[in-house]
């Protein structure tokens, strides 16, 4: 969390909430130190703040991660609509946001950058629940639906890649973090210094 917050000349204060997120846990801390997280940055494009959920940068693609998660085993009932359905058998049936709004939108930035800077790098649109289930027979080609019966395996594959670090994927982390809010302030041993630059 210190390294991913702070550079040679700047830091940044994280929210505190940030160290007890589970799911940004689970990307730290159980996926390949050469894979790259961006957990919910927040894109400025044409001046305009965009928050996305979860890009996973690996070193040999990009996934754009929507998480659908619920109580365990809760099961979502997906369609075109603007709405899905969540069902669970302690509570009424409930509307949620069609997750696929969001991650269509994380995917045609990422697709964007990619292509004003030259990446050439594989993009995947992905639905993830773990602790439930997603039922969409219809759904579009260009969706991967990870949940409780086929997120293990994905898992288990993802956590087995042995790959070094990509130049590719260096370069479309850039990318991405060239357009990315960042809020931070000079360290304090830099300040010192620079305001004694301005003094002389």
């Amino acid at each position: 969390m210190k390294w991913g917050s702070s550079t040679l000349l700047e830091k940044s204060f994280v929210d505190q909430s940030f160290f007890l997120d589970e799911r940004l846990r689970f990307f730290l801390q159980r996926f390949p130190d050469t894979f790259l997280v961006l957990y919910k940055p927040i894109f400025l494009l044409k001046n305009a703040p965009v928050e996305v959920e979860v890009i996973l940068l690996t070193p040999v693609d990009a996934w754009c991660i929507m998480f659908l998660e619920a109580e365990e085993d809760a099961a979502f009932i997906g369609s075109s609509e603007r709405f899905w359905v969540r069902r669970h058998h302690k509570h009424p049936d409930k509307k949620v946001l069609n997750p696929l709004l969001g991650a269509n939108r994380m995917t045609n930035i990422v697709s964007q950058l990619f292509e004003l800077y030259g990446v050439n790098m594989p993009i995947k649109k992905v639905i993830l629940s773990r602790n439930g289930y997603v039922d969409y027979p219809e759904a579009p080609y260009d969706i991967t639906i990870l949940d409780k019966r086929t997120f293990p395996e994905w898992f288990e594959r993802m956590r087995a890649i042995s790959s070094p670090l990509k130049a590719q994927q260096l370069k479309g982390g850039q990318a991405l973090l060239e357009y990315c809010q960042t809020t931070s302030s000079l360290r304090p041993e830099w300040e010192a210094e620079y305001n004694q630059t301005d003094g002389n």
